[in-house]
């Protein structure tokens, strides 16, 4: 005989017997979804063309591994300046979109002044304009300016898209930073200055690392921006060097799954070595 508690029992650790199976089946589902295409960049990219479309068909088994593409990017095209730019680009909008970030969430959070709630909710705000939207003011304001085709007029524009979100996380994570730290500072002689820089920024690294991955993130990524402030093809940045191989006649899949292959690296080293930073910063940053 089954008592009513016992079918719950049962009932319970088979609604949670489901829920796992639902989940490990979604997981599933993704994982598909986003291996597959990663799967055929990587096919694609490491065999020659004549091998990828043998037989009138796209051949997705690696049978005869080539270095061909990638020796046609650095031999007959413009990547390596591409990459160039790109890095000169991103690491400079990361660290001008961090300082900013560290500088402005630590004054919203210790300074005391009129509206500093709406400041700072403004500053998101800011974040959910797409970036189209800036790309014709910017545009104006670099052309009036005589900036457009340099790196410094891009790496503001990329800074004013990832900085506002970058403020507000820094300003959610210093909340979680004791003020008594800086106060015991204080009373041994310490100056703010020194207090932030020995004391304040040891204990927020998870919280300004991850604001730095998420500008650089948008900044490699960006392709938009690096069109619109861009017209001199030697000034182009990895991504859009990269469009250029479907803007030929005969389309270079190969050369544009070797070029695609190469952008998705350092995301994914950054990702690697960093994720545990990622997931403190977003997490005790108010994003969990």
């Amino acid at each position: 005989m089954v008592t009513s508690s016992g079918r719950g029992l049962v009932s319970h650790d088979t609604q949670k017997r489901l829920q796992r199976i639902a989940v490990y089946l979604t997981a599933l589902l993704i994982s598909v979804f986003t291996v597959i295409p990663v799967y055929v960049m990587v096919v694609i990219a490491i065999q020659s063309p004549a091998t990828t479309f043998a037989g009138g068909r796209v051949n997705l088994l690696p049978t005869e591994p080539s270095l061909r593409n990638f020796l046609v990017l650095f031999g007959s095209t413009d990547t390596v300046r591409y990459f160039v730019n790109s890095l000169v680009v991103t690491l400079g909008s990361t660290v001008l979109s961090t300082t900013i970030a560290v500088a402005a969430g630590y004054g919203l959070t210790r300074f005391d002044f009129t509206g500093k709630s709406l400041a700072a909710r403004a500053v998101l705000f800011s974040y959910m304009f797409s970036p189209i939207v800036l790309a014709i003011p910017l545009y104006v304001v670099f052309s009036t300016l005589g900036l457009l085709n340099s790196h410094f007029a891009l790496t503001l524009a990329l800074t004013a898209i990832s900085a506002p979100f970058c403020i507000w996380l820094m300003w959610q994570y210093f909340q979680t930073v004791p003020i008594a730290l800086e106060e015991s500072a204080w009373v041994r002689g310490a100056s703010r200055w020194r207090t932030v820089r020995d004391v304040v920024l040891p204990v927020a690294r998870p919280g300004y690392i991850s604001a730095a991955i998420f500008a650089f993130a948008v900044a490699w990524n960006d392709f938009t921006m690096a069109r619109v402030v861009m017209s001199r093809d030697e000034m182009y940045t990895i991504t859009v060097g990269a469009s250029l191989f479907l803007d030929r006649v005969s389309i270079g899949w190969g050369e544009t799954m070797a070029v695609s292959l190469l952008i998705s690296i350092p995301p994914f080293l950054i990702a690697l070595f960093l994720q545990r930073y990622l997931l403190q910063g977003f997490s005790v940053g108010g994003l969990e």
